[in-house]
C-alpha cells in the first residue's frame, strides 16, 4: 500500500508509477499524451494531448461525436486506451480500473443521470462514500465499534455534502422522484463523497431551465473556490463554458485543434469551422454581419458580457 503525502493510503503495486513532480508538474494535476481510441475502423481518438492545472476549471467542447465523452471515458478507467499515457498527480494511471482511478482522487458524472432509484438521495451519496471507508467485511457483520462510528462519520459527512449542493432537504427522499435540476445536484453530491481532487462533469446542466443552469455554475464555482477541486467538464451551452472556463480545449472528429482561453477560442477560425462548417464560415468572414447558422455558434461568438447573461 502506497501512503500520498496527504496522508491518503493509494492503491499499490507495479502499475502506479510516478513521475518528476517537480518544476511545472508541480502545478499540473492531469495530463495526458498522446491518446488513442479506436471502436473497429473508427479513430474515436486520434492522438489527443491534454493538461489540466491544479485548481483549474477546463471546459472541453466540440460538435456531437468528436470524441469528448470517449476521453473522460477514458480518464476514469471505463474504456481502455489503444495508445498513450495518462498521469494524475505525478501518477501513471493508464489502463487502471476506475475503482482504483477513484481511490487515486478522479471522480465524474454522467450525461445522463444514473442514479440508484431505489435508495435515497443520502444513500445514494453514501455510495459514492464508500471508496474512503476503511472497516471490511467482517466488521460490518459483527456491527463493531469502528463500523458504527464509521458510518456514524460518513452520514454525517453526506450530510454536509448534501447542505453544500442545497439538497439536504430531500436526504430521506427517494433519489428518483426528483426533477433533473435536483438529480444533477445529488450526482454531484455523490462524486464530491469519494473526496477527489479532481471532478470531471459530464453536460451538468442538460435539460436545465435558465435559473437552474446559472445555479449550477455558482455550484461549480463554489466546488473549486471552497474545497480546492479542479474541474474538467464537457457542455454544450455556450454560456456556461464562456462564463466559468479558465481554459478551453476543443475536440473535432478525434483530434484536439484548438485549446486556449475563452476570448482565444471565441476567435479561433478552425472552432468556427468545426461549427459551421467551413463553406459557411468562409462566407461568415465575407459577410461578418451575418447571423450565425449554430445557436451553439451564436452563443459562442458573444462578447464576453452578453454570454454570461
Amino acid at each position: 500500500m502506497v501512503i500520498h503525502h496527504s496522508g491518503r493510503e493509494l492503491p499499490g503495486g507495479d502499475e502506479v508509477t510516478r513521475m518528476d513532480d517537480t518544476g511545472p508538474y508541480r502545478k499540473t494535476l492531469l495530463r495526458a499524451t498522446g491518446i488513442i481510441k479506436r471502436f473497429d475502423a473508427l479513430a474515436a481518438l486520434r492522438g489527443v494531448d491534454f493538461d489540466m492545472p491544479r485548481h483549474g476549471i477546463v471546459s472541453i467542447i466540440g460538435p456531437n461525436g468528436a470524441g469528448k465523452t470517449v476521453l473522460f471515458n477514458i480518464l476514469t478507467g471505463i474504456s481502455k486506451p489503444d495508445a498513450g499515457d495518462i498521469w494524475f498527480d505525478g501518477k501513471r494511471i493508464s489502463g487502471l480500473p476506475p475503482d482504483r482511478i477513484t481511490k487515486l482522487g478522479i471522480a465524474r458524472t454522467f450525461q445522463n443521470i444514473r442514479l440508484f432509484s431505489n435508495m435515497t438521495v443520502l444513500e445514494n451519496v453514501l455510495v459514492g462514500r464508500h471508496s474512503r471507508m476503511k472497516q471490511g467485511v467482517i466488521s460490518s457483520m459483527l456491527r463493531s465499534s469502528n463500523q458504527l462510528d464509521e458510518e456514524e462519520t460518513a452520514r454525517d459527512r453526506v450530510m454536509d455534502l448534501l447542505r453544500f449542493t442545497g439538497i439536504d432537504h430531500l436526504a430521506e427522499t427517494v433519489a428518483t422522484n426528483h426533477p433533473t435540476g435536483a438529480g444533477r445536484r445529488l450526482e454531484i453530491a455523490r462524486a464530491l463523497g469519494s473526496e477527489p481532487q479532481l471532478l470531471l462533469l459530464d453536460e451538468p446542466t442538460a435539460g436545465m431551465n435558465p435559473l437552474e443552469t446559472f445555479a449550477i455554475i455558482d455550484l461549480i464555482d463554489s466546488i473549486r473556490a471552497d474545497m480546492g477541486i479542479g474541474i474538467l467538464l464537457i457542455e454544450h451551452d455556450m454560456r456556461v463554458v464562456m462564463r466559468i472556463s479558465d481554459r478551453i480545449s476543443v475536440l473535432d472528429y478525434g483530434v484536439k485543434i484548438a485549446e486556449g482561453t475563452p476570448e482565444e477560442i471565441r476567435n479561433n477560425q478552425r472552432v468556427i469551422e468545426a461549427y459551421l462548417g467551413r463553406g459557411a464560415a468562409a462566407r461568415r468572414e465575407i459577410a461578418p454581419e451575418a447571423a450565425p447558422e449554430s445557436p451553439v455558434l451564436e452563443t459562442l461568438l458573444m462578447t464576453p458580457n452578453s454570454a454570461t447573461g
